[in-house]
């Protein structure tokens, strides 16, 4: 592969990323209703996956099925797309019908904004950092990743082809960002981050 056409594909990959939507959808079931709402997720999910720009789902059960919370965490290409599948009237009438189980509560942002959810915060629904706050922390976090890994695994990979290169760079900085820097840094930059949260 030329190194334009990865460029080129890089390029639409990052696209698809920056306009990926994540929504976070909280139900409080009601006593007595948990294996009605089990039922009702199964349909729910089946449904979904086969929406138009439906990227993942991931469910989180709290306290290993103690609580009554559950959340259904929903990627999709972009909120356009989102947006049809929640107004589309199949949806519209498994919420209906999931309401008599549980009562709901969402929030949706943008892929990046999912990086900065703080924990300690008392509901979902927190407004996330103004997103040129969002572009200093990821840049300062990428910045430090990007030159502590090339220094690192230079002197191993860097005879490898440009493609091998970048795919491993690219996975250490994702995942770096996603599971250690970010999470950290949102801790350590929370007061300026959340000003009127904390």
């Amino acid at each position: 592969m030329s190194n334009n056409r990865i460029a080129n594909h890089a390029s639409k990959m990052s696209d698809i990323y920056l306009n990926e939507v994540t929504s976070v959808i909280c139900r409080n079931i009601k006593p007595g209703h948990e294996k009605d709402y089990d039922n009702w997720l199964k349909r729910y999910l089946a449904l979904q996956r086969s929406a138009p720009g439906y990227r993942s789902i991931t469910i989180i059960i709290p306290g290993g099925g103690k609580s009554s919370y559950r959340y259904i965490i929903r990627k999709f290409d972009n909120k356009a797309d989102m947006e049809k599948w929640d107004n589309s009237k199949e949806t519209l009438k498994l919420i209906d019908e999931a309401n008599k189980y549980s009562t709901r509560h969402y929030e949706t942002s943008t892929g990046l904004e999912t990086w900065f959810t703080l924990p300690g915060l008392k509901t979902l629904s927190q407004s996330p950092p103004p997103k040129w706050k969002m572009a200093i922390v990821i840049f300062f976090a990428a910045y430090v990743i990007s030159i502590a890994s090339r220094n690192l695994l230079s002197p191993f990979i860097g005879e490898w082809s440009l493609f091998a290169n970048t795919a491993i760079f690219s996975a250490i900085l994702v995942v770096l960002l996603t599971y250690f820097a970010l999470p950290i840094l949102s801790r350590v930059f929370r007061r300026w981050l959340y000003p009127g949260n904390i």
